[in-house]
């Protein structure tokens, strides 16, 4: 597969913090995970897909988020209330 690299400028404020940062171990690594979680967190790439671009197992990823109190999944309140129906029926419970 062909890879293209791309310069980029980061503004020289940015740095220190990306030397502060515990994951990745190059530098290409501290930037490539920092806009794969920007990308995750915008809702641009699914978390299947950020694993890929991390480079890192689904699970992995879903602990790296985790670490970083990042959350990697969503739970509406219409799950909730179809969840709960499915708990009752398995219990034999009726919510009528």
């Amino acid at each position: 597969m062909a890879r293209n690299i791309v310069d980029v400028e980061i503004p020289e404020i940015l740095i220190p913090y990306l030397y502060t940062m515990k994951d990745g171990k190059t530098m290409d690594d501290k930037v490539t995970i920092s806009i794969v979680v920007g990308l995750f967190v915008s809702g641009l790439v699914t978390l299947e897909k950020a694993a890929e671009l991390a480079k890192e197992s689904i699970w992995d990823f879903i602990d790296f988020l985790k670490a970083h109190d990042i959350p990697w999944g969503s739970y509406t309140n219409e799950e909730l209330k179809m969840d709960e129906y499915a708990i009752d029926s398995l219990l034999g419970e009726s919510n009528e």
